[in-house]
């Protein structure tokens, strides 16, 4: 009897044992199957960051020739404002200096004829005083 216990006792520790066994080697095959899932989605998430990466840099790359671009247009642009603004004065200037001669010329030419009007005046009036003494 004892030696019936004694093997029913060692077949139950056999079956709870292989029970064991099965139970740690299904435990492990899980725990790969998730650490490979896991290992899966980072390789994943590394793959969409580099992708993401790489248009924000093609992006960025298009906007700096875009922003070069219209620098360079506006930079012309305004120059060209510039040139077009140094005419305009340079001719502003030589217009004020023909006016200006002009004034002085005219000027002189009226300063003359009221010297010659002066003279003028003063000769009519020595006539008619001398005209009033006859």
């Amino acid at each position: 009897l004892q030696k019936a216990s004694r093997e029913e006792l060692t077949k139950i520790d056999q079956a709870f044992e292989s029970e064991r066994i099965e139970l740690l080697e299904k435990q492990h095959q899980e725990w790969e199957s998730l650490m490979q899932q896991r290992s899966n989605k980072e390789v994943e998430c590394l793959k969409e960051t580099a992708q993401r990466v790489e248009d924000f840099s093609s992006q960025l790359q298009h906007l700096r020739v875009q922003d070069a671009e219209e620098y360079n247009m506006v930079k012309i642009k305004l120059e060209t404002d510039v040139q077009v603004l140094e005419q305009q004065l340079q001719a502003m200037r030589a217009t004020y200096q023909l006016n200006s001669e002009k004034l002085d010329y005219n000027f002189q030419v009226l300063k003359k004829r009221d010297e010659e009007n002066t003279i003028t005046k003063s000769q009519q009036k020595r006539k008619i005083t001398r005209l009033q003494d006859t």
